[in-house]
């Protein structure tokens, strides 16, 4: 299949490689006449690969044309010099240089047939790579990705010739370009050379960025943006950076950023930035059904340039059986530096779920400053006030007040290639939070957590991916009776170990979640993507709550299986899961649980 692959990529681009002299003779037959409407069918003699033998077809006009038989002899001998032609564009694209093929039409036949005769020969060998002008800023044949001696490729010699100018924009060439390609092949020796001939340009400087396009986004928001000093040596990665920052904002349609057609008068290179904004206001709502948790349903709206300057408002509810939560956040970016983002939020929730009911409320405030395109950080203040109405598993605790001031400090790293749908990267948080009782005989403790996820795509066609992910956290300084049960931990249900119900999984008083001191949860995925549309996912789950915040621990890991559906839309996939538990308890767990929504279960 791999060489199927690399042979479809190359038919195309051999055009640039071989010019016309390349195509070989055939031999013909030629009846001296033929009745109107000539039926045939094709026939391939010599040895070919399968892969090979499905792209000649591919490529095949008389394969193409088959239903739609010509009027003539003359019209069918066309198609069969037009493969002819392509037949070789083929195997020259993978170093068949000396291939022949022969058409012959055996018409006395019913129907007719097309036979190609075909000898691919020997491959011929890359041989030899130079780039002229000699310089110290050309790259040698390591650095294109081509190995001397090989054998030939047309496509790995087109990717090599786009290495080249990428390499020099790199090192300072903002206009460099390759001038001419010459491909020679020796059929004597059965070897090819590759020559280029580059136009490096002068080296250059940036200048300013330049913006246009904009209506209510301030340029002096996105100038502090821009990731170079003028006067520093031109590098077209810290242009993609840009361009990629801004795309981010989600502020525009479009964005290019591009050097200027000619350099300043002092070498300097302006960069001209062209946006095009979208609209600033969104309204988003979803749905989503768990069978331990019952239908749900989520509003929010957003505006994501109040006052110009890219600051987000974001306006959000959700409802469901066991929650009912409203939330409201601010986001100013360049609060110090360009690279700080100040977050305020505020949540007020509703629960009802196994272990308690009762209401929280919760504020935050945080500088977020991002010191690598994929590392940031960030440290805040937070105050959290709980009532918690029923403790299912201590009632003499019921109508219980909390309070606590809390400093958040946490960092994360981030590579993944999609936020909705991702196939390749990593995703690891982590936070350090002190939490002080504001409340007569409130606990003091210290709340770490951590979050890793991974995504390593394992083939493209069909798509899979191999998707895991680990969770865990700790209330560490207090008995876990003193913690409020909206801050112990629990696990079960569709965001843990699916296959068990909600809050289940770990310390329990009869059938009734006591929550605990800390937690440990992970998930292994592999989804297959079937069609552009639909997808299947395997998946294990496993972990627990456990009743103490350290070691030694007595809770047991528990296990859950099962299989998911995805339907892929441009929003992200819809999910559907079905899970079991592996080792089900007695008059706790059900033979299955259901679990729909939106986006990846992580």
């Amino acid at each position: 299949m791999g060489t199927f692959i690399r042979l479809a990529c190359a038919v195309a681009l051999v055009l640039t490689l071989c010019g016309p002299g390349m195509s070989l003779a055939a031999t013909k037959t030629a009846p001296s006449r033929t009745p109107a409407g000539l039926a045939y069918v094709v026939r391939y003699d010599g040895e070919l690969a399968s892969e090979t033998l499905d792209l000649l077809k591919q490529v095949s006009k008389a394969e193409s044309l088959i239903q739609s038989p010509p009027d003539s002899l003359l019209l069918l001998e066309r198609r069969a010099e037009e493969d002819k032609a392509n037949f070789a564009k083929v195997f020259q694209s993978d170093g068949y240089f000396a291939a022949t093929i022969a058409a012959s039409i055996d018409q006395a036949a019913t129907p007719a047939v097309l036979t190609y005769a075909i000898v691919p020969g020997p491959r011929f060998t890359l041989r030899r790579v130079t780039l002229d002008p000699p310089g110290a800023d050309l790259p040698g044949p390591a650095a294109l990705g081509l190995t001397v001696p090989s054998p030939f490729a047309a496509k790995a010699v087109v990717e090599a010739e786009a290495k080249i100018t990428e390499i020099l924009h790199r090192q300072g060439h903002p206009y460099a370009k390759v001038a001419e390609r010459r491909v020679t092949a020796d059929f004597a020796d059965h070897d090819v050379a590759v020559a280029w001939v580059i136009d490096a340009g002068p080296r250059a400087t940036f200048g300013p960025a330049r913006f246009s396009g904009l209506t209510s986004v301030k340029e002096t928001y996105l100038a502090g943006l821009v990731p170079w000093a003028e006067g520093q040596p031109y590098d077209v990665d810290l242009v993609t950076r840009l361009r990629k920052k801004l795309v981010s904002l989600d502020l525009f349609t479009l964005v290019t950023a591009e050097p200027a057609p000619e350099p300043e008068p002092d070498g300097r290179v302006p960069i001209l930035v062209t946006v095009a904004e979208r609209k600033h206001r969104t309204i988003k709502g979803g749905v989503d059904y768990k069978t331990d948790e019952g239908p749900g349903a989520n509003l929010s709206w957003e505006h994501r340039n109040l006052f110009g300057g890219g600051e987000k408002l974001s306006v959000a509810a959700s409802a469901s059986a066991i929650e009912q939560f409203g939330e409201a956040s601010f986001e100013k970016p360049d609060c110090i530096t360009p690279k700080e983002l100040f977050k305020a939020k505020v949540r007020v929730a509703d629960e009802n779920k196994k272990a308690y009911q009762g209401q929280n409320a919760q504020a935050t405030g945080t500088i977020r400053r991002q010191f690598t395109e994929s590392f940031s950080a960030a440290a805040g203040l937070g105050y959290r006030a709980s009532r918690i109405e029923k403790d299912q598993s201590r009632p003499w605790e019921d109508d219980k007040r909390y309070g606590f001031v809390f400093v958040p400090v946490e960092a994360g790293y981030d590579t993944r290639n999609d936020v909705l749908d991702p196939q390749k990267g990593l995703q690891a948080t982590g936070s350090l939070a002190p939490y002080w009782g504001t409340l007569a005989g409130g606990p003091n403790f210290v709340r770490p957590e951590f979050s890793l996820a991974n995504y390593f795509k394992l083939a493209d066609k069909p798509g899979l991916v191999l998707a895991t992910r680990v969770i865990g956290g700790a209330n560490i300084g207090t008995d876990r009776d003193n913690v409020s049960p909206d801050l112990r931990y629990y696990a079960g249900g569709s965001g843990s170990i699916r296959g068990y119900p909600y809050q289940t999984v770990g310390p329990l008083r009869g059938n009734t979640p006591v929550g605990g001191g800390s937690v440990l949860t992970f998930s292994t995925e592999l989804r297959l993507r079937v069609t552009e549309l639909i997808g299947i996912v395997p998946f294990l789950d496993g972990g627990t709550a456990f009743e103490t915040a350290l070691p030694p621990y007595n809770q047991p890991i528990l296990l859950g299986a099962g299989l998911g559906v995805r339907v892929y839309t441009p929003v992200g996939p819809v999910r559907l899961d079905v899970a079991t538990p592996v080792t089900p308890r007695k008059d706790i767990d059900d033979i299955a649980q259901f679990y729909f929504s939106i986006g990846q279960s992580f």
